[in-house]
């Protein structure tokens, strides 16, 4: 007896199969994601900068960043740990792409809205007291908020880069 061929061949009938990227990689984009956000965290609680004057060596004014920015780091940060988790679980490349919008945004918030005025001078004091040149110095929010936004934007290239639209590693 004679039995025909079948239509389908095995490997076109058989499930798809689950992501072939290492677990590695998985690994450290969630690390790297999450450690962006942290930085993001960690510069809300820090100083922006310090209005220092030319007749004291005390700062007259400190700002911290989160009161500068309303704490508006914190929700980013919060959405960015759930990209991060999400970019790895299924290589999800929109949950990157939308990591990478976020240190973007974060970009935007710390050259737009904090660098001028953690740059600004001017004149402080009164008729009474005196008048002496003052200028606001960057201090370490400014540095970690630029920190955190540039890990996650490059957390967002590495995904990319690193991982296959369908979810195996690249060629």
């Amino acid at each position: 007896m004679s039995a025909t061929p079948p239509e389908a061949k095995p490997e076109y009938s058989r499930a798809p199969r689950r992501s072939q990227r290492p677990v590695a990689i998985s690994v450290a984009l969630f690390a790297a994601g999450v450690t962006g956000a942290l930085l993001l965290v960690a510069a809300e609680f820090t100083t922006l900068y310090e209005e220092d004057s030319a007749a004291s060596r005390v700062p007259i004014h400190t700002v911290l960043t989160g009161r500068h920015n309303s704490y508006a780091l914190i929700p980013v940060a919060l959405l960015a740990i759930l990209l991060a988790f999400g970019a790895t679980r299924s290589a999800n490349r929109p949950a990157l792409l939308a990591l990478g919008t976020l240190g973007i945004l974060t970009v935007v918030i710390a050259l737009v809205g904090d660098l001028p005025d953690a740059q600004a001078s001017g004149v402080v004091g009164s008729a009474l007291a005196g008048y002496a040149k003052a200028k606001d110095v960057p201090q370490i929010g400014l540095y970690l908020e630029t920190l955190g936004a540039a890990v996650l934007v490059i957390t967002c290239g590495a995904g990319l880069l690193l991982t296959h639209p369908s979810g195996g590693r690249a060629a």
